[in-house]
């Protein structure tokens, strides 16, 4: 019994340094270090949820500003994955997909949404998902985890316009008064009586 468990426990002990080998031969092929894989699969993930809230709201937003800036985001982020994808591709990195399911949750939001709230729930989105990402490539670019040197520029390179989308998200998120196609309510018109301030003629009398 003592031997067959010594055995079973040798074969273990190889198959495991087997696994490490193999793992450290790929590495050593590609060229990846574990922080490069990392922020090139977040990276990815970041901009295919671009482009899909992207698309929706060219579909849903009667807001022209939005539809405007929406087209700007596919656009750029177009642009920004091709690049990654060729320089992954280059590298020959097999990237992690599972980090596209955190968008998951925040795409249904986006077509769940109805015409009176989906201007709100999309620049609100665009808000964080800016901010995450700016925080992300600037790590990359300054930071100790990628190593890299095409994946830093990449990196760097993105930040200021991811800067500049959020600027102008902000400008343009709806207020209360602000209609869906991009208008204003009644009560934001010069001119427009304001119920409960009417002045009504005294009668004259004869």
């Amino acid at each position: 019994m003592k031997t067959i468990l010594k055995t079973l426990g040798l074969c273990m002990a190889i198959f495991a340094w087997a696994m490490v080998a193999k793992a450290q031969d790929t590495a050593a092929t590609t060229g990846a270090q574990q922080g490069d894989l990392d922020f090139a699969s977040k990276a990815t993930a970041s901009n295919n949820f671009e482009l899909q809230a992207a698309n929706i709201a060219l579909s849903k937003s009667q807001n022209q500003n939005i539809k405007q800036y929406a087209q700007m985001i596919v656009d750029d982020h177009t642009a920004a994955g091709n690049e990654l994808s060729t320089l992954v591709k280059n590298k020959n990195w097999q990237l992690n997909t599972a980090d596209d399911q955190n968008y998951k949750d925040m795409i249904d939001k986006l077509n769940n949404a109805d015409a009176a709230t989906f201007d709100s729930v999309y620049t609100d989105m665009m808000v964080k998902s800016h901010q995450d990402a700016i925080n992300l490539f600037k790590d990359a670019n300054t930071g100790t985890a990628t190593t890299d040197a095409d994946l830093r520029k990449f990196a760097g390179d993105k930040v200021p316009r991811f800067e500049k989308h959020l600027d102008q998200i902000k400008t343009i998120k709806p207020t209360s008064s602000t209609m869906p196609n991009g208008g204003t309510s009644n009560s934001s018109i010069p001119g427009t009586p304001t119920p409960g301030k009417t002045k009504i003629p005294k009668p004259t009398l004869k």
